[in-house]
């Protein structure tokens, strides 16, 4: 139950802090609303077109045509769909077909960097900005196992459409092609196979037959794997195959900085053969399987030493031939672009060697683990051999029984009819754009303020010296609270009356204050200002017959507490009161009591005598208020006199109380010469308002001239103090309009 109230309190304390700081939230709220409503609309709308393409599924051949043909799965053929939509010769190609560099936009951008680089002309300049442009407005998703869509994004719907379109068509076109150029190429091959392959049977039988008549007993060749190194074994492998990932992504960045460097040489010498470079590679590949059995024993760390230094001499071998080969194939090619394909070379061979490597490594595991660790050599020979006899033959008599020209052409029939990509759902104009997302824009940049507004109202609190609680106040002080007053509507209300009559010059002088009447009733106000005098009455300096009540700055609530305190004081206890305004710089209570402040304390104070007319009588018979006057000519002199003049000692004899209202302590000494000479000082505090430096200073400096300081009224009570001090807790929930009501009908 105590958890569950203090949830409760902590949550009504935390929509107070909200309340009371509520710009700070809202103000970031809206600019954020605003920015992204800006944001949103300066976007410009983008357009997206898509269609859908499925490939066929092919008719299954007989294994050894099928290995022959080479149909690869669909996984891979998708990925190659997706890889030719960024390849820059299919872009380049897309370009030039739709004419997209003659786009006036892009010719100006274009004569623009030729006019600083002419090396490059204006063609050139154009069609790489077009094709910057489509590598990120295509996209080809895979939907399922055998289909893909082809996705294009443009700020024109119309020109979306006809890219979507001519992409399809290029794709389905291009991969169609593709498969028939291959089959055609295995039907021309495959008119050989029979002689080829009855040559390859002799060949392989007659090796094997002189190999048996000559074979001789051969040192055994010893496995390095035993039963201790296994696990070794297993983790060079692992290792090999992380290695020959991060090799395969080096060999994707070369490709990509020799494609940045310079596109047509990328084309050039990615689609050219180099033989030289090969035999390399393979020399490369061969010393990486011989490190593979140094590796299991680690026995020999000379010889590993050795083929690192044989690896590194080739490398480098490799990338001066690499670049040799390179300037032969593109003449006048920059040394970017030669480096760039030698740093291609390498890691494609650096993927080469990994993998030499791990079939290395993964050869020696699998013959321990099948118990021939230690077969001869000439075994191994003998049944390579055999093994060979056995592939050819079965290849030949493959051949020979399924009549391999009928299967060929059965092969390219399929190729036609089936194993191609269709269109399925052809690209359509977008009605509405995709981009931007203005509901989400607009949502985040709300959701942005929001966050700062918080920070901002929590950085304030923290930063927040001011009072929040009564222990706080009475802790802070040492002082009694001796009332809580709520921020109640008839304050705002009387604010709000005085601003209207002074735009009006109309300023009501009946004596009959909206305050007034709100007192007269059982309201929470009254309530607390009966609290107030009662504990007044019996503080430790006695029943006082002065009292003035100030505060530390302006704005904290003093003259409406001194009107309140001087009213319930004439209703609830006995004889009369009078409510002096003694500020005479900024004078309110002529205003809040509406009565007549043509003449009054400032008046009497240049005379030395009151007069009749200086004190006006109200509505309650035994309240009376003497207001500032209309003298206006140095204040603090005037002040100064008034604690020791005829008309104060004329007050406290015509009067039983005497309220006194004063200017803030702080910022003039007015309070200071009054304070000294009454019988008590009330101090009134605006609750999460004041710092509380700033009237701790007040406290003092009251004090240095009388310690006679009995206690604090707070002000603003509810909106920083916990739910079970609201009054509208206990039922008290009556709006001025309906109290207002009330008065009428009585």
């Amino acid at each position: 139950m105590h958890e569950q109230e203090a949830r409760g309190v902590d949550l009504r304390t935390y929509m107070r802090a909200l309340l009371r700081r509520k710009w700070l939230l809202l103000i970031p709220v809206l600019v954020g609303g605003v920015t992204g409503y800006i944001i949103s609309m300066s976007l410009s709308p983008v357009y997206e077109a898509s269609s859908t393409v499925v490939m066929r599924t092919q008719e299954q051949l007989s294994e050894p045509l099928a290995r022959l043909v080479g149909r690869s799965p669909h996984e891979e053929q998708l990925a190659r769909l997706q890889e030719k939509a960024k390849s820059t010769t299919f872009l380049v190609e897309l370009v030039r077909a739709l004419d997209m560099a003659e786009d006036p936009g892009v010719q100006e951008w274009a004569e623009e960097m030729h006019e600083k680089d002419p090396s490059v002309s204006v063609e050139e300049y154009a069609e790489a900005r077009m094709v910057e442009f489509l590598e990120t407005r295509i996209a080809v998703v895979r939907t399922s196992m055998n289909a893909f869509q082809v996705i294009v994004r443009d700020l024109d719907p119309d020109r979306a459409v006809l890219l979507a379109q001519h992409i399809t068509n290029a794709f389905v076109g291009a991969s169609n092609r593709e498969q028939l150029e291959q089959i055609r190429s295995v039907h021309d091959f495959s008119v050989q196979q029979l002689v080829i392959y009855r040559q390859k049977l002799d060949e392989a039988e007659t090796r094997l037959q002189e190999y048996q008549s000559s074979r001789i007993s051969g040192r055994r060749i010893e496995n390095p794997v035993n039963g201790t190194n296994v696990g070794r074994v297993d983790v060079l492998i692992s290792q090999a195959m992380v290695e020959s990932g991060d090799a395969q992504e080096r060999l994707e960045e070369a490709r990509t900085a020799l494609r940045n460097a310079d596109g047509r040489a990328y084309t050039t010498l990615t689609g050219r053969d180099f033989p030289e470079l090969d035999a390399l590679v393979d020399q490369l590949a061969t010393l990486e399987r011989e490190v593979a059995p140094a590796l299991v024993t680690s026995s020999d760390g000379a010889a590993i030493s050795s083929l690192s230094v044989s690896i590194a001499e080739k490398k480098d071998q490799l990338r001066s031939a690499a670049r040799s080969a390179a300037l032969v194939a593109v003449p006048g090619a920059t040394q970017a672009v030669l480096d760039a394909f030698a740093e291609v070379r390498v890691a494609d061979a650096e993927v080469e060697m990994t993998d030499a490597r791990r079939r290395a490594l993964t050869r020696l595991m699998w013959n321990y683990t099948q118990g021939v660790a230690s077969a001869p050599e000439e075994e191994l020979e003998l049944t390579r051999l055999t093994q060979e006899v056995e592939s050819n033959r079965a290849l030949y008599e493959a051949f020979l029984e399924q009549s391999a020209a009928g299967q060929i052409n059965e092969a390219l029939e399929a190729a036609r009819a089936g194993g191609r990509f269709e269109v399925i759902e052809p690209p359509t104009r977008p009605l509405s754009p995709v981009a931007p997302d203005k509901i989400m824009i607009i949502g985040l940049s709300l959701l942005g303020g929001l966050v700062i507004g918080l920070g901002l109202i929590l950085a304030t609190e923290q930063g927040d010296s001011s009072f929040k609680s009564v222990e706080d106040v009475e802790e802070a002080l040492g002082l009694t609270a001796l009332a809580t007053v709520p921020n109640a509507d008839i304050f705002a209300e009387i604010t709000k009356e005085e601003k209207k009559h002074r735009a009006s010059n109309h300023r009501p002088t009946g004596g009959n204050p909206k305050l007034l009447r709100h007192l007269l009733r059982e309201t929470p106000i009254s309530f607390e200002f009966r609290r107030l005098t009662r504990k007044i009455a019996r503080s430790g300096h006695g029943a006082p017959k002065s009292i003035l009540v100030t505060s530390t700055n302006r704005g904290e609530g003093k003259t409406t507490t001194a009107a309140s305190l001087a009213i319930t004081l004439a209703r609830h206890h006995a004889g009369t009161t009078v409510l002096v305004d003694c500020d005479l710089r900024k004078p309110r209570i002529h205003r809040v009591m509406e009565v007549d402040n043509t003449t009054g304390l400032s008046n009497a104070l240049q005379r030395g005598n009151l007069e009749e007319g200086d004190v006006k009588t109200t509505e309650l018979p035994n309240l009376f208020v003497l207001p500032a006057g209309s003298e206006r000519d140095e204040p603090t002199r005037l002040v100064e006199t008034f604690p020791d003049s005829r008309l104060m000692s004329e007050l406290l004899s015509r009067y039983d109380h005497v309220v006194i209202d004063t200017a803030p302590n702080v910022a003039v000494p007015d309070a200071l010469f009054v304070g000294a000479r009454v019988d008590a000082v009330v101090l009134v505090v605006k609750a999460g308002v004041t710092p509380r430096e700033v009237v701790t200073r007040g406290l003092e400096l009251q004090r240095d001239e009388r310690d006679n300081v009995i206690g604090v009224v707070v002000n603003n009570f509810e909106h920083v103090l916990p739910y079970y001090y609201d009054y509208k807790y206990y039922g008290y929930s009556r709006s001025s309009t309906e109290e207002a009501r009330g008065e009428r009908d009585g």
